[in-house]
């Protein structure tokens, strides 16, 4: 029997009958490829076989958190949708739940520790080219960096809406830019204009940005302006702005330090004069096998060892956190992976814990401004996944379920890229909704 044929079967024997009858009404068949008709044909099952059972509702054959799918509602999906439906409706939950910095915590320190082991090996290299703190100053004299103070009006529009809505939209920004050029006050008219939450109250004033802060267009358009001098108007990723510059101040060298040295050290050659130094330091390095092997399949708690060196250790949580950082596919090869392997990526992660500990002993960390751009990266990505996908904060898990489907259904090319995309973050969503699946569940019956 097919693996469609069996699920069916598993939902309750007197509904196959139904599930096939549907199916043949609905224009899809077991095996067949399927897209939207598919789905449409799935949603129909759903709807006519609940009228037609008699039996008790069977337990869910994909549960994520609060909410579950039965294996009629789920249809023809194959695995690999399923896993896709999955993600959205952890991500639908999360949402719903107000739990998006919960998703992003791991994310955004495995991006600051990248950004921290790529300043490590700028410091080295730095350190053998001779470069001391003199010259870096004087580098950094020559062409300081700036805070900018902006106060702005949005109009937002995504670039992937119509070309209609968007030609409307930077109509209205155009509008308002005139009755600002026409001497109506700045605070006043985004007040009135501005679609950014908040707007009305700041008068569209944004807390001070420094490079890297904002997108490369606002942050272009806002570093060519004279202070006072107001912008045409500017169009990003978010929709079509008006900026007037409120105030310019050149940014303390130790809180730039780190930038400062990325303009003066070839990353090229930082990769191979710091790995000869990463090398020496990762041989103190011992990781212990029989603790990762005791740790793997559960047998040993999350604050096991499983590696150590000189003043440090590197615990089953941490690279625990380490795992959830993986995108689906690396994941599935580390689940893959066979003893040898597994130790090498251990060794690998556990390596990588050292040297940021080498280089915060150094003194190399992120400023304030640096960490609250990156987890301003991850908040804003995250959050226009689920903009597209259309879930809400407060959702009950019906309404969850049902933008789930739609999400997953849906062909509008942004849906589709977002959906891609969301697969980086598999892992992430289900440490915080583990996903259980019949389907690739062997203790499930």
């Amino acid at each position: 029997m097919d693996r469609v044929g069996q699920r069916a079967r598993r939902a309750g024997g007197e509904c196959e009958s139904t599930v096939g009858s549907v199916r043949r009404r609905s224009g899809w068949a077991v095996g067949s490829s399927y897209g939207r008709r598919t789905l449409v044909g799935l949603a129909l099952v759903a709807l006519l076989v609940s009228g037609a059972c008699a039996h008790p509702e069977p337990p869910p054959a994909l549960s994520i958190g609060d909410v579950g799918y039965s294996e009629l509602e789920l249809g023809a999906l194959t695995d690999a949708q399923r896993a896709v439906l999955a993600d959205l409706t952890a991500l639908g939950m999360i949402v719903a739940r107000g739990e998006l910095e919960r998703l992003v915590r791991p994310l955004i320190a495995r991006d600051a520790d990248r950004m921290i082991l790529q300043r490590l090996a700028m410091e080295i290299t730095a350190r053998e080219a001779g470069y001391d703190e003199e010259a870096l100053r004087r580098a950094y004299d020559a062409a300081p960096e700036y805070e900018l103070e902006v106060r702005h009006l949005v109009v937002l529009s995504e670039r992937w809406r119509s070309d209609e809505e968007r030609r409307v939209a930077r109509e209205k920004a155009e509008a308002a830019l005139r009755r600002i050029r026409a001497g109506e006050d700045f605070a006043k008219v985004a007040g009135e204009i501005s679609e950014e939450p908040g707007a009305a109250e700041r008068g569209g004033l944004l807390r001070p940005g420094r490079e890297g802060t904002w997108v490369p267009e606002f942050w272009k358009a806002a570093s060519a302006l004279a202070v006072g001098a107001i912008s045409d108007v500017v169009e990003t990723e978010y929709g079509f702005h008006v900026l007037r510059l409120e105030g310019r101040r050149p940014v303390p060298f130790d809180e730039v330090r780190g930038q400062v040295l990325g303009r003066l050290v070839d990353l090229r050659a930082a990769a191979s004069a710091a790995e000869s130094w990463a090398d020496r330091e990762a041989s103190a390095l011992v990781v212990d096998a029989e603790a990762v092997k005791a740790w793997r399949p559960r047998r040993a708690p999350d604050g096991v060892v499983l590696a150590s060196w000189p003043g440090g250790t590197y615990t089953g949580a941490r690279f625990r956190e380490y795992l959830v950082t993986l995108d689906a596919e690396a994941a599935d090869r580390v689940a893959a992976a066979d003893d040898d392997a597994y130790l090498r990526v251990v060794r690998g992660a556990a390596r990588n814990a050292l040297l940021v500990a080498r280089a915060e002993e150094l003194g190399i960390r992120l400023n304030p401004a640096e960490s609250a751009a990156v987890e301003k990266r991850w908040m804003d990505r995250v959050s226009g996944w689920a903009t597209i996908f259309g879930f809400r904060r407060g959702a009950q898990p019906q309404a969850i379920k049902q933008a789930a489907i739609a999400a997953l259904s849906s062909g509008q090319q942004n849906a589709r890229i977002a959906r891609d995309e969301l697969r980086s973050i598999s892992q992430a969503l289900r440490a915080v909704y583990p996903v259980v699946d019949a389907a690739t569940d062997p203790s499930r019956p």
